[in-house]
């Protein structure tokens, strides 16, 4: 039908609104170059609207209005890489939330979020507000040198962008230079991942006192501090908050926390762990907590 148009009425201009909607790619620039092709011989303009990466990589850049930001011709093949990024890797939410925040937090999982934004709270630490509503990204146990490829497609969109990447002990051995842009600040626990902070005999006691109810929390609270001692070197379990070689290297939430709560009976999934975060008091906060907090801090205030 589209074909039909041009042959019916040469020299017009077509718009179209994402052709490649439903197109297997091999179909997309099939159809793409054949509508290009028409309306050169038949002295037609096409205007298109797509995401589709395979017609921006199959036209020229100052062929190109980016609506990243303002309005704007492409230049350079460079940009319409950085384009294509973005397509492919930033969302409808990041492009709002975008519009609200210059900063970005990439963390391992959502808990990561969720459990630092309750030790914020009761710190009363200045990152707080940041962490109720961020602009955030879920790296999902992937390889870090994905989240910086999703901080080069926000920068294709927003210059001015900066950001924090906060990674798990498993990643200390991965060189720096790797992972490092233009304005991402490289974070790093020294314990193998957020939630071993979370393995504190009196926290877990207080949390188990409110989740169980008063018939069930005493019987709880034994069963895990039995599994506490059985399991963990002493010198973990009398000094929770100590530098322990055992939580350095230790994966607490593929291992010890849902052990934890098999042999206490109370199921918790995962992405519920924060809520032992949210049962801390000041004192029960490892003191590596407050200062990644202050490292969220100073690399999403260079954004302010």
């Amino acid at each position: 039908m589209l074909l039909g148009f041009f042959y019916a009425r040469p020299a017009s201009a077509l718009l179209l609104d994402e052709p490649d909607a439903h197109e297997h790619v091999f179909l997309q620039k099939l159809v793409s170059d054949r509508l290009r092709l028409v309306a050169r011989n038949r002295r037609c303009q096409l205007v298109i609207a797509t995401h589709s990466e395979v017609i921006i990589d199959n036209t020229s850049p100052e062929r190109i209005m980016s609506f990243y930001g303002e309005p704007h011709l492409l230049e350079r093949d460079v940009d319409r890489e950085h384009v294509r990024e973005a397509l492919k890797r930033v969302s409808a939410l990041d492009l709002l939330l975008l519009e609200e925040h210059r900063g970005v937090l990439y963390t391992e999982s959502r808990n990561d979020l969720d459990c630092l934004r309750e030790w914020a709270r009761i710190l009363r630490h200045e990152a707080l507000p940041f962490l109720e509503g961020p602009l955030w990204h879920d790296n999902m146990g992937r390889h870090p040198r994905e989240a910086r490829a999703h901080f080069f497609a926000l920068r294709a969109i927003r210059g001015d962008v900066c950001g924090a990447l906060l990674l798990d002990g498993d990643n200390r051995g991965l060189p720096s230079h790797e992972l490092s842009a233009d304005g991402l600040t490289i974070l790093r626990w020294k314990r193998d991942e957020v939630e071993n902070d979370l393995i504190v005999p009196s926290t877990i006691r207080r949390f188990l006192e409110r989740a169980a109810g008063d018939l069930l929390a005493q019987p709880a609270v034994e069963a895990a501090m039995e599994f506490l001692k059985r399991n963990l070197p002493p010198a973990a379990v009398e000094a929770a908050l100590g530098d322990h070689d055992y939580l350095n290297v230790t994966a607490a939430r593929k291992s010890i926390l849902p052990q934890l709560f098999r042999a206490v009976g109370i199921p918790i999934s995962a992405d519920e762990y924060f809520q032992i975060a949210a049962a801390m008091s000041v004192d029960e906060i490892h003191p590596e907590i407050r200062e990644k907090l202050d490292g969220i801090s100073a690399a999403l205030r260079l954004c302010a």
